[in-house]
């Protein structure tokens, strides 16, 4: 299939797919695209690499920001970023292709690949509920010390698994979902033992190599990884080296690398390749886990989360990853045959609201640029007043703080964030696109506030 025909088909598919009824043509997307990260790069210091595909034929792709803030080295299409949590879908695929050798069933317990393990519990987790976070184990914070010292620590392998082998569960094997990226570590740690050979070199025997992946790959903190962007770490809104992350209890969970041009074609792969068996592809795709996986609402397959598609979204399925120097997010549209990319040296973003906009921009629908904000230079004493507990009338809460000169929103149980003044009682959200507008009584004290983000708003009375 040429471009010109790629090309139609999108148009075409956004044509009979958008909410509006019309494509916007190629030159529009991509103006609009670079418009829309430039104001990010501004708003929130994104920095990296967008790429959209049909087909693994690119139709879209844009670049902002440096690969080296050091030496001034722009980001490029064929930049190497590290994608953290997106490396779960490898796992899960090299697991499905290990049950179809008949080297392991998903229903094989730890104990099985284990028998040093002596905890009833531990013994009978099962693949299948590593591969959707239903094993009870916890996250990487169960692990004592952990964000302060074992991260950043070169452990061995077999100090990395004794670490996880003394974490307590969170409820017993089957009966609820928490998310673990240990689980996953775990999963590469039984693919070690099946294939009697590395994690590195069985993604490169099974997956890098086959698929001509040449920049993809497995990382650790001693190796020289060509064309790799360094990494950053937003720190309010100071831009920082990022902290140095150890590779060494991410195994099989957080630490590949790739490039946006190989993770697109890793995409165009699963969706219309017959490298691996329809079975395979149904397994992988297949909802599994109806509970909500570390926050999202969406369900989860093996490796992978499933939105289903309705008449507001197109069905899709997608991993997200972010840790020290990463924000990343690898979307499949499985009806349109297309492909999502972003990546970003630069951590936290927000990279599902990035994904979201950027989804509308391709698909031509309704959509605002965000506003870049001037920021305002208030005393503490006046910050100070905002500080506090609302509720909305849902029950909703909003919690206001200060630190320093900074105030910061926390909405329910969602992350804090940083808020900015743009007037003296209004604020804005610079990760977070969302205005904060606090109104006073007669004596200046704050009684309520109007949050708007997206068009909605919502008012929070201060208790």
């Amino acid at each position: 299939m040429n471009f010109p025909k790629i090309l139609l088909t999108v148009l075409v598919l956004m044509y009979f797919h958008c909410p509006r009824g019309y494509a916007q043509s190629k030159l529009v997307v991509d103006k609009v695209l670079h418009e829309y990260l430039t104001t990010q790069q501004q708003r929130m210091r994104f920095s990296g690499v967008v790429m959209v595909s049909i087909d693994n034929h690119i139709i879209y792709q844009d670049v902002v920001g440096l690969a080296s803030r050091e030496l001034s080295v722009p980001v490029t299409p064929k930049s190497v970023f590290r994608i953290a949590s997106i490396t779960k879908q490898f796992t899960a695929l090299l697991t499905l292709l290990a049950e179809e050798e008949d080297r392991l069933t998903l229903a094989d317990s730890l104990g099985h690949f284990f028998p040093e393990l002596t905890d009833s519990n531990w013994q009978k987790i099962t693949l299948h509920q590593l591969l959707t976070h239903t094993s009870g184990l916890p996250h990487n914070e169960g692990i004592a010390n952990y964000w302060n010292i074992k991260s950043f620590l070169p452990l061995s392998d077999k100090q990395a698994i004794a670490e996880i082998f003394d974490l307590k569960l969170l409820a017993d094997p089957g009966k609820e979902t928490h998310y673990s990226s240990p689980g996953y570590f775990l999963l590469a740690s039984v693919l070690e033992k099946v294939y009697q050979d590395t994690y590195a070199n069985i993604v490169a025997r099974k997956m890098t190599v086959p698929l001509g992946l040449a920049n993809t790959g497995v990382a650790s903190s001693r190796k020289i990884i060509p064309q790799l962007t360094s990494a950053y770490h937003m720190l309010g809104d100071s831009m920082m080296v990022a902290p140095n992350r150890d590779f060494s209890l991410m195994k099989g969970s957080g630490d590949l690398y790739a490039s946006a041009e190989d993770l697109t074609r890793w995409n165009s792969r699963l969706l219309a390749d017959t490298m691996w068996t329809e079975e395979i592809k149904k397994k992988l795709f297949s909802v599994h886990n109806q509970q909500p996986v570390h926050g999202n609402e969406d369900a989860y397959g093996y490796g992978w989360f499933i939105r289903s598609g309705d008449d507001r979204k197109r069905k899709a399925y997608y991993t997200g990853g972010g840790t020290f120097g990463c924000s990343a997010i690898s979307v499949i549209y499985p009806k349109e045959k297309m492909s999502i990319v972003i990546l970003s040296n630069v951590s936290a973003l927000p990279v599902n609201e990035l994904w979201h906009d950027i989804e509308k921009i391709v698909f031509g629908e309704d959509f605002e640029l965000p506003v870049i904000h001037i920021e305002r230079q208030l005393s503490s004493e006046h910050l100070g007043k905002m500080s506090g507990k609302y509720v909305a009338e849902n029950g909703m809460a909003l919690s206001i703080s200060l630190s320093g000169n900074q105030l910061y929103a926390k909405l329910g149980n969602n992350p804090i964030f940083e808020i900015y003044p743009e007037q003296r009682f209004r604020f804005y959200g610079k990760k977070v696109e969302v205005a904060l507008h606090f109104q006073s009584d007669e004596e200046g004290n704050i009684t309520r506030v109007e949050a708007e983000r997206k068009g909605q708003k919502v008012t929070f009375s201060k208790q």
